[in-house]
């Protein structure tokens, strides 16, 4: 009796056209996402000479007259700004396939914000206007696609603007009404401002009002305990602790590993009365438009602990007097 021969089974390779197709679609997806982006890869060899690398940290440019038009190519870049009390708070940030100093193609160089790099990979692209005048000489058809894309963003980052701004104010007229009830009021901030923003839950830590460099804990937005915490922060934080984002170790109270915080410092001028902690569940990240507004009310919330601190300390000298 024969015995039977088994062949292998045959493998088909997948046609070259198959992975073109693939290779055509995930570049299709890319251009949607990234359509400026696109524009870099129709002048590739112009653009290379125009990339530079930035290190973690390192400025690309900082407020006054600027020439250059900038498109992000890779990483990210922190937008701060200057308060008028001489701080830099951050105001947004521009990712991979963003721009900055549109403005710049048309006539205006001057630049109120100062950009810095965010980790290792960031990379731009530096163009002046010269450089566009001179692509739209070889391709006018392109850069009239780029004009029309850049107005667009602009628009829409205006209209976004005004929304902020109105959200802004909204938030600024709830957190005045709430103030007027003191402790209790602080405690309903606490609560309104971790529903209207997108965030898990908000910490209140308070400087010690005496002893210096000493922080208690104050509120909690997901306990369900109604009173101040008054609980000692038992080294997790410092006083010179820098504004940002962290991961959590679940060290800091009512928090878990893993978590994403982001340290908001709230000061009276100068003075650090204390820190919001605002909590995001499994490394999920802050949307811009919540930590922009998160760092315009931080004075007003600093100033606000300062009051509710000297009140107490008014009521507490009162009742040693027997004046009550």
């Amino acid at each position: 009796m024969s015995k039977e021969i088994k062949h292998p089974p045959k493998i088909e390779k997948t046609p070259e056209k198959n992975i073109l197709q693939q290779s055509l679609g995930a570049l299709k997806q890319s251009l949607t996402v990234h359509p400026i982006l696109a524009f870099l890869e129709g002048f590739d060899s112009f653009f290379k000479k125009k990339k530079r690398s930035l290190t973690n940290n390192e400025v690309l440019f900082t407020p006054g007259e600027n020439p250059n038009f900038y498109i992000i190519s890779s990483g990210a870049l922190s937008i701060l700004r200057m308060t008028p009390t001489g701080e830099k708070k951050e105001v947004g940030r521009a990712y991979t396939g963003s721009f900055i100093g549109e403005w710049v193609l048309f006539d205006r160089n001057q630049k109120d914000v100062e950009a810095v790099a965010i980790g290792e990979w960031a990379s731009v692209v530096t163009l002046t206007k010269a450089d566009i005048t001179y692509l739209e000489s070889l391709h006018p058809e392109k850069i009239l696609a780029l004009y029309k894309y850049i107005i667009e963003v602009s628009n829409s980052r205006l209209l976004d603007s005004g929304k902020e701004l109105a959200s802004i104010y909204e938030m600024n007229m709830k957190i005045d009404e709430l103030s007027k009830f003191g402790e209790q009021g602080f405690r309903d901030i606490v609560d309104h401002i971790s529903k209207t923003i997108s965030v898990d839950y908000i910490l209140l830590v308070e400087q010690h009002p005496v002893v210096k460099n000493l922080l208690v804990y104050k509120y909690d937005s997901h306990s369900p305990y109604s009173g101040p915490i008054n609980q000692k922060v038992a080294g997790e934080l410092q006083t010179n602790e820098l504004a940002g984002e962290k991961l959590s170790t679940g060290a800091i109270l009512g928090t878990e590993i893993n978590d994403n915080l982001y340290i908001l410092p709230l000061k009276n001028r100068e003075n650090l009365k204390g820190y919001f902690i605002l909590g995001k569940k499994n490394k999920e990240t802050f949307a811009d438009i919540d930590i922009r507004m998160m760092n315009n009310i931080a004075p007003l919330l600093g100033s606000m602990i300062e009051n509710n601190q000297t009140l107490a300390e008014k009521k507490a000298m009162s009742f040693k007097q027997g004046n009550f």
